[in-house]
């Protein structure tokens, strides 16, 4: 690394931590939650901050009065009353996990139709997959569609800051990571979803850290890809090592620093969702506000530039659902990730690893353990999931049956959620994968039925010829042999119909076209026998 470089990087650090001074001084109006002994935050000197700053960018955006009332009510409804607010009934379901987390789940119910479920990402929540309304939010399209839409909430967002005996102003409350997720929340969702619906499988829909808790889920408790129809990875995470991101790029350059400076500050929680940052995002990202380009930055800094895509109207509703929370530990999981080049457990270091996983580095998620159909979807302008790890992932995986990149070249990571074109560009192709791997499923379900049905009508045959061998008089003796003869003549002239094959994976070059309702390529195309 350049002096300047590093240089660059002592400066940001050196930034960073007067940030968290400062903001521990605002206690939770800031973006961390600090644990006391610095718990010496004034709520006068919080009232000041707020009320200065309300007026100040009050008056810069002409003092609020062309705002959209439809955007600041979204901005600040919970997820079911939004999904209430445009005509679609909405249900609320509290899950408990074996380790005691009490997990929210939001519902667009459809009575006796297939589940889907729908997780998202680090930070994020159920709001994102409807947030952007009727015209764009993938739990409204599915709901349009004739699926039972259930949105999870990871443990430590908005929606999920509950345990059965700890406060999530307890330092033990948020001693996780997204493994949890994976070994905890997931199969507490699933086995809740169908145990209420009937079904024996769901479709999985996952976005970002919602891709990674999946890997983590069937490669600890592979019995549950039973229980899954197929798996939906919207800008997939799992090898980050190249993230193009120059902000975490830099951040996992002095992680072991940030990691020790978390610890000693005991910040335990990473911008959670407060009436703070909601109230300043209405004001300061709306159309009218001088300073809405800022609003729109920070997306662009996290996740990639891409204005033409990117709704700014819509920005008091994004900035206000999220950053909704999330563990220091998770963060520091992923820069572990970043660092090491694995998609491994928790590196909790050499004498606990060894305790832990006797051995003194962590083990690698077995990536071979997802046998579910998975479809991946990624983009070239992700900061946060580059191509090549994509290309890593599936090899790995031993079932793709699609891989595409979005044929857009700016398409960022937070467009697989937000992006004004996401249907045509995403949403379409999402759908038919999920229908023809439905298609698939009935077609082999047929296929044995059917196949069962003729093994019966030959067994039913060799037993009337038996019965009626046995009864013949005494004195009739038949050519030795020829009873035999006629069982297997019956067997070998009865209609057959062959066992259902299991689907085999191919991958079609990169030139490969295709017209109607055929899979569209991007850069390469991994397809099977379900889309013959």
């Amino acid at each position: 690394m350049r002096a300047s470089d590093f240089a660059c990087g002592r400066l940001l650090v050196a930034l960073l931590l007067h940030c968290l001074v400062a903001l521990q001084v605002c206690g939770r109006a800031g973006a961390f939650t600090l644990l006391s002994p610095f718990s010496y935050s004034s709520m006068s000197f919080k009232n000041l901050l707020n009320s200065v700053l309300l007026s100040s960018n009050a008056n810069l955006a002409g003092g609020g009065r062309n705002l959209k009332s439809d955007v600041l009510e979204d901005a600040s409804l919970i997820t079911p009353k939004l999904i209430r607010k445009y005509g679609y009934p909405s249900e609320t379901h509290t899950v408990v996990t074996k380790d005691g987390y009490i997990l929210e789940m939001h519902r667009i119910p459809k009575k006796g139709a297939q589940p889907v479920l729908l997780m998202h990402g680090i930070l994020d929540t159920s709001a994102t997959w409807v947030l952007m309304g009727p015209k764009s939010g993938l739990g409204y399209m599915l709901s349009d569609l004739g699926y039972d839409v259930w949105m999870g909430n990871s443990r430590g967002n908005r929606y999920s800051k509950n345990h059965t005996s700890l406060n999530s102003d307890y330092q033990e409350f948020w001693d996780f990571t997204f493994h949890e997720m994976g070994k905890y929340d997931l199969p507490a969702n699933i086995d809740y979803i169908l145990s209420k619906t009937g079904y024996e499988q769901l479709h999985y829909v996952g976005h970002s850290q919602g891709t990674a808790i999946f890997w983590v889920l069937c490669s600890e408790q592979p019995s549950y890809t039973q229980k899954i129809t197929s798996m939906h990875a919207l800008a997939p995470i799992a090898y980050i090592h190249d993230m193009k991101s120059p902000l975490f790029r830099t951040l996992v350059l002095f992680l072991d620093f940030l990691t020790a400076a978390t610890r000693m500050l005991r910040i335990t929680e990473f911008m959670p969702n407060t009436k703070f940052l909601v109230d300043h995002s209405q004001v300061v990202c709306h159309d009218n506000a001088m300073t809405q380009d800022v609003c729109s930055n920070i997306l662009f800094l996290v996740a990639g530039y891409n204005s033409e895509q990117l709704n700014k109207t819509m920005l008091p509703v994004m900035l206000s659902h999220t950053p909704s929370g999330a563990s220091i530990k998770q963060l520091e999981h992923f820069g572990q990730l970043m660092k090491s080049g694995h998609f491994r457990k928790f590196d909790r270091g050499y004498l606990r690893n060894q305790l832990e996983y006797n051995r003194i580095t962590p083990p690698d998620y077995d990536l071979s353990r997802v046998k579910v159909p998975v479809a991946l979807y990624y983009s070239v302008n992700d900061l946060l999931v580059s191509t090549t790890g994509v290309d890593r992932l599936a090899r790995e995986l031993p079932n793709v049956i699609d891989k595409y990149l979005v044929p857009m070249e700016r398409f960022n990571h937070l467009d697989f959620l937000w992006a004004i074109d996401v249907k045509p560009l995403v949403y379409n192709r999402l759908v038919r994968n999920i229908r023809r791997v439905e298609n698939h499923k009935a077609k082999l379900t047929a296929n044995l039925a059917s196949f069962l049905a003729m093994q019966l009508q030959r067994q039913q045959l060799q037993n009337q010829i038996q019965l009626q061998m046995s009864q013949l008089p005494p004195n009739v003796h038949l050519p030795h042999g020829l009873g035999m003869e006629l069982i297997a003549s019956v067997a070998a002239t009865a209609p057959t119909t062959a066992a259902p094959a299991t689907a085999t994976t191919t991958t079609t070059p990169d030139t490969t076209t295709s017209a109607g309702d055929e899979l569209q390529v991007g850069s390469t195309s991994t397809t099977s026998e379900l889309y013959a």
